[in-house]
């Protein structure tokens, strides 16, 4: 009785709180309190493949369910990135049938990291895909091991669960004495060297001796073909992978996986790794090349990450960054695009989703921007002012210090034809989107 009670109050509130545009979480709240494990009961009948890292999630997440439905897969996906325990309950409960319990459905779930091992109480994935794992919201989840002592709690639930795995990341690959099955991802060779500075100290010494690594590349950060200096712990052979980069610019990439030349409508290396992961995971549930080629052609950006949108003839291109590795290797991304003079806005917020210790932009090379053909600079969010000091700190120029969207928009509205990237905290994207989407600037809030 619980159960029926639960899931017929929880789809109520779905539909009411979807009529008022709110989040998606609330509803999988009152599921919870009147039915604790709700999910183990939702999940029946469902293949379940769990995505979760650092970084890329909601990316990998979004182009996975992109090429599941060109497959013609029934599948449902949290595509508004409600990636906890209750924002999963309410997504599950949404396609959950009380009179029809026999449609094969997959689900294709994103999953916060120190999340993972709740849901996995409840449910025994096909598939659990880690993208990545880097420092992130500090006061939260600590440092990295911290991070991925969360993941392995998660996996440990689910011995019969395959896992797929960024075999470029030295602390994923540290997993391989778990029972799983697994498959790793990456690259073959990278030739750009410019990321070798950025290196993350707390992840280039090895999780079993505390030696240095070494690298054969680097893609980004600490990611890449690495092996301890002393011991034997090295990176996996890899099952997917890279064999080429053969162009990258701000708007794509192209490149080889096996003989598959595929067009990734992004730019960024990051973009690559999301694309991968979702090929794999497409692969070893043997859905065909052609079928993940062509959908990975097709893919549209995710709302917030490097999403696109006019404002008065202004290109605007917003990016979600929320720790220091995405925050460089957006920056990275951005110096791709070599032929336009840009302004650049930072907006910072300290909410909870975001992490209240703000210290890490400290941490980010945001120095390398005095290298950018730069018009000007802005700030705005909650931290604002924080931001505007870290780049005076910086010897930034020209820096516009904003405390309301209403004045960024003016700032927006008031510019000439230019070239406009805005790099958001998690909650400032969805703040600032919601107030565009008031002033019908884009179509939809998620």
């Amino acid at each position: 009785m619980k159960k029926i009670l639960s899931i017929i109050i929880t789809k109520i509130a779905i539909i009411i709180l979807k009529l008022m545009k709110k989040g998606s979480s609330f509803p999988g709240k009152i599921a919870l309190k009147i039915c604790p494990d709700i999910l183990k009961h939702v999940s029946k009948n469902v293949d379940t493949i769990l995505i979760t890292g650092t970084n890329g999630k909601t990316t990998t997440t979004a182009l996975t369910n992109h090429i599941f439905n060109n497959a013609f897969i029934n599948c449902f996906s949290n595509s508004t990135g409600a990636n906890m325990l209750p924002g999963i309950v309410s997504t599950y409960i949404k396609n959950y049938s009380l009179f029809n319990k026999k449609i094969s459905k997959t689900a294709l779930i994103e999953v916060d990291e120190a999340s993972l091992k709740h849901i996995c109480k409840f449910i025994e994935p096909k598939i659990i895909a880690v993208t990545n794992i880097f420092r992130d919201q500090l006061d939260r989840y600590g440092e990295v091991y911290t991070t991925l002592n969360h993941i392995k709690e998660g996996i440990k639930l689910c011995n019969n669960s395959k896992l797929i795995l960024n075999g470029d990341e030295p602390l994923l690959c540290s997993l391989k004495k778990v029972y799983n099955s697994k498959y790793y991802f990456g690259f073959d060779n990278y030739k750009d060297t410019s990321h070798d500075k950025n290196l993350n100290v707390e992840a280039i010494n090895c999780k079993f001796c505390g030696s240095p690594y070494e690298y054969k590349f680097v893609t980004y950060n600490h990611l890449g073909d690495f092996k301890c200096s002393k011991c034997d712990f090295k990176r996996e052979q890899l099952d997917f992978s890279i064999a080429d980069v053969l162009e990258s610019n701000i708007n794509e990439s192209i490149i080889k996986i096996k003989n598959n030349i595929l067009t990734i409508n992004q730019g960024g290396i990051y973009n690559i790794y999301n694309t991968l992961c979702a090929y794999a995971i497409s692969s070893v549930c043997s859905i065909p090349d052609y079928i993940i080629v062509d959908s990975i052609k097709t893919f549209s950006n995710v709302f917030g990450r490097q999403e696109t949108f006019k404002i008065k003839n202004k290109n605007i291109t917003m990016f979600l960054v929320k720790n220091p590795a995405g925050f460089n290797e957006t920056l990275n991304t951005i110096n791709l695009d070599k032929q336009n003079e840009l302004s650049l806005g930072f907006l910072l917020n300290d909410n909870f989703a975001d992490g209240q210790d703000i210290s890490w932009i400290y941490d980010v090379d945001i120095e390398m921007i005095n290298d950018f053909k730069l018009k000007d600079v802005f700030t705005g969010g909650i931290r604002t002012h924080d931001m505007a000091l870290r780049l005076k700190l910086g010897e930034v120029q020209n820096i516009n210090v904003f405390e309301k969207y209403e004045e960024i928009l003016e700032n927006l509205e008031s510019k000439e034809n230019e070239t406009i990237y805005i790099l958001c905290s998690y909650t400032c994207m969805l703040e600032f989107r919601r107030f565009l989407y008031g002033k019908k600037y884009i179509n939809s809030i998620w």
